[in-house]
């Protein structure tokens, strides 16, 4: 009901489960803010499970979604589409579905070479590592193609970093939902192994966990939820990293029969909220979504960090 054109309540009624009255409502309704509502719902499950999964398997507060490098090399794909077309005058690339395929590539590359390291170390340490080095080699590549190209281009590329819910249809959200539930079937599995590795890996081992495999998994659902938002809606931080601390705040509870539910709940409503409010200062555009959950988030972290800052595995 929210944006530059106001609706009622009994127009979105009829809209979605009768005969509009007014056409245009309709189509604003089904075809524009639908499919933004649910993009920003399955966002904000998405990312907020994700990064669930990776402050539970490095036992680190502060891991987040794009830890392992998935969010550089979509970045880096969708800069590659973007800022080549100025440097070999490749305009093709720059249309349609580009972005979207050079960002799902893109993420899926990386995610290849973490998933190839997990079979082959057997330390999380040393993945997060490698993560982090992959990020930055990657971002300062990003860097490179900013400075040969030009100003048109570099400001496509950094409106998409700065995030979105606008640009999808309700075919991208079914697209967006199929990662989504390819993801969530993974973590399903996921469950024991998870309440185990909270207290170590040796521990988990005790319990007959099989530690490569529950990696290789989370690593893998991980990077298929981080991977398909990020190529539909650009970048979104602090989600991911905010949103697994409210719930634990608030539940007191590190049981992720109990943890993945919720989180994933709370991160779809705070994501929608976090788009209503993008949509309502200036009415007539919508302002970043990063700006946004990071003025959500932000407080959020601050009060984690000085009230849970004795207290192991806040």
């Amino acid at each position: 009901m929210i944006g530059s054109e106001p609706i009622s309540l009994k127009s979105l009624w009829q809209s979605v489960f009768g005969e509009a009255s007014n056409i245009t409502h309709r189509f604003i309704l089904l075809e524009i803010r639908l499919p933004r509502v649910l993009t920003a719902l399955l966002a904000g499950i998405g990312l907020s499970v994700s990064g669930l999964l990776m402050q539970t398997y490095f036992r680190n507060s502060l891991a987040g979604p794009s830890i392992l490098g998935t969010t550089s090399g979509a970045s880096f794909g969708v800069a590659l589409t973007v800022l080549s077309s100025s440097l070999f005058g490749m305009q093709f690339f720059n249309s349609g579905y580009s972005i979207t395929v050079a960002s799902i590539l893109g993420s899926m590359a990386v995610l290849f070479v973490i998933l190839m390291l997990a079979t082959r170390v057997g330390n999380g340490v040393i993945l997060l590592i490698v993560g982090i080095i992959l990020s930055s080699f990657l971002g300062a590549s990003v860097t490179i193609l900013q400075y040969f190209t030009d100003a048109e281009n570099i400001q496509k590329y950094v409106l998409w970093t700065m995030g979105s819910t606008n640009a999808t249809t309700l075919q991208d959200v079914g697209l967006l939902s199929l990662c989504t539930i390819l993801g969530g079937v993974i973590i399903l599995v996921l469950i024991k192994p998870l309440n185990s590795l909270l207290i170590g890996e040796e521990y988990a081992k005790s319990l007959g966990v099989n530690i490569k495999k529950s990696r290789y998994l989370i690593i893998l659902s991980t990077g298929i939820l981080t991977g398909g938002i990020t190529a539909f809606c650009g970048p979104i931080a602090f989600i991911g990293l905010a949103v697994p601390h409210l719930v634990k705040i608030k539940s007191k509870s590190a049981n992720h029969n109990y943890l993945i539910p919720a989180t994933a709940i709370t991160g779809g409503i705070i994501m929608i909220i976090a788009d209503a409010v993008a949509q309502v200062p200036f009415r007539e555009i919508q302002l970043p979504i990063n700006a946004v959950t990071s003025l959500i988030a932000a407080p959020i972290i601050i009060f984690v960090i000085l009230k849970y800052r004795n207290v192991n595995g806040a």
